[in-house]
């Protein structure tokens, strides 16, 4: 019982998220702050042995460093917000502009107290879903069908903004309107590096399913006994596990066309990128694998569906947004490339973000060991940028974050925040054992899980919750269902 509130309560936290505006409207984001203490509840009167079928990293939660650093953080943004309150006033003696300091000048603060709890209300369900996650509660088999469910879900969501694009909706769900959106996403770009960490996980499950599991493609080509077949599946009968195993490999690949083509869609430069960088690194990767293990006829079948499933993403993305996509790479202001003149046409123009990044460098010099508190930067950024930047520094839209995920985190959260959330995701890592390589799940998920860090460098993607979220449940499921994959090859 308490595995399957468990594994019912993470996918539709998630999902939720993903489709309630990507959990940035407040009041929408607290039915899943509920979730999250329910499952946090159900995780603490759950049995304290493990599953047979879970793998030796999973720890209970009082054992579990991601536990204690993951609680350590949260305690340090409970700080910030209790210590919030500070005032911008003239300093007449100083003739500038100041911020008064908070009530204890020792303490963690914040600007507001609002905007302090929305970092709590932010990384506390990452935190619960993470837990869960790695609890030894859940089995390698409900970890599975978790992910499978996340993949479905993005899946079905991307083809919502899809119409939504082809019928040239001017609304979120044709109820809510907004300037530029893309599905459910307010913002275009977290729109974009969510569907490329779900297409990312959904070509992992995919090549999971055909080379590990047995898929319709080796039991069509009579490859040969599959030694790495489910737990689940290993007492059904072999026409049934075809079965399974054809639906599995069909709604997989649905999905990854679609989040790849929602990615291009959302008309995101970086997204379109990735987008493309994926769906290259996902084909080679399918053949080179496919070709060491299939016989001749296998391989090519492999080879055409790859074909085919690249020729209708392509033809996809071209069909409903080729214009707007070549658009979005259109020069605006031309720029010269003393080192690559072909880029003179092609518009990477970064949008004032090195401007930032330079306040937000200099915002953390004056507060390194604890931050000035979540949401700081967007109140400290004129007193740090020269009054004549502030028209195209300050004054424009879209400079309430750095774009830089990390540089804003350690502007915020200080020295002592940031290394808290550091300790939490090492203890993700699970750096310890032996890296499965071989595990197709474990190469998309790293991939995708660093294709999102990677943009997080120029933009905001873990401002998002539902990205927050999903990357951490991803990250924490990864170890569990890599290593139980490779026990089975070792027996």
């Amino acid at each position: 019982m308490y595995e399957k509130l468990l594994t019912t309560g993470v996918p539709l936290v998630l999902i939720y998220l993903a489709w309630a505006w990507g959990g940035l409207q407040q009041d929408w984001l607290l039915p899943a702050i509920a979730a999250a203490v329910i499952l946090l509840v159900v995780l603490w009167i759950s049995p304290p042995q493990a599953r047979r079928d879970v793998a030796s990293r999973s720890l209970p939660w009082w054992r579990d460093v991601f536990f204690y650093g993951g609680l350590l953080f949260l305690a340090y943004l409970t700080l910030q917000w209790w210590n919030a309150g500070r005032v911008l006033f003239f300093d007449v003696g100083f003739q500038e502009w100041r911020y008064s300091s908070p009530r204890h000048p020792d303490w963690p603060s914040a600007i507001t107290r609002p905007e302090a709890a929305q970092m709590l209300a932010w990384f506390f369900p990452a935190w619960v879903l993470g837990l869960v996650v790695r609890s030894p509660a859940i089995g390698t088999r409900a970890i599975l069908g978790i992910l499978r469910a996340l993949v479905y879900g993005a899946g079905l969501l991307a083809l919502v903004g899809i119409i939504q694009f082809a019928t040239h909706a001017k609304a979120r769900y044709w109820l809510r309107p907004t300037a530029e959106f893309f599905a459910s996403f307010g913002y275009t770009n977290h729109a974009a590096a969510y569907f490329v960490l779900m297409g990312a996980l959904a070509a992992g499950l995919l090549y999971r399913e055909l080379f590990n599991v047995g898929g319709a493609l080796r039991a069509a080509t009579d490859i040969g006994r599959n030694p790495e077949g489910p737990v689940a599946a290993r007492s059904a009968p072999p026409t049934l596990k075809r079965a399974r195993s054809r639906i599995h490999i069909a709604t997989l690949a649905v999905s990854l066309v679609l989040c790849m083509v929602g990615a291009n869609l959302s008309l995101s430069r970086a997204g379109v990128i990735l987008a493309w960088a994926l769906a290259a690194f996902v084909a080679v990767y399918g053949l080179l694998r496919g070709w060491r293990r299939l016989r001749a006829a296998a391989r090519v079948n492999l080879a055409a569906a790859t074909i085919a499933v690249l020729f209708v993403f392509y033809f996809a993305v071209a069909g409903f947004g080729k214009k707007e996509i070549l658009n979005e790479f259109t020069v605006k202001k031309p720029i010269h490339h003393r080192l690559c003149p072909a880029l003179d046409k092609v518009n990477l123009a970064m949008g004032g973000r090195w401007e930032l990044d330079q306040a937000a460098w200099r915002i953390w010099q004056d507060h390194k060991l604890l931050g000035i508190g979540g949401w700081g930067f967007r109140y400290l950024l004129a007193l740090y940028v020269p009054q004549e930047e502030w028209k195209t520094v300050v004054q424009t839209s879209g400079k309430a974050n750095v774009h830089c995920d990390p540089l804003q985190f350690l502007a915020e959260f200080g020295v002592i925040g940031f290394s808290l959330m550091l300790i939490a995701l090492t203890a993700l890592l699970n750096v310890g054992g032996a890296v499965p390589f071989r595990d197709p799940l474990w190469v998309m998920g790293v991939v995708g899980l660093s294709l999102v860090v990677i943009f997080s460098l120029i933009d905001l993607p873990f401002r998002c919750p539902v990205i927050l979220c999903t990357w951490v449940v991803i990250l924490a499921a990864l170890p569990k269902v890599t290593e139980h994959a490779q026990s089975k090859q070792r027996v």
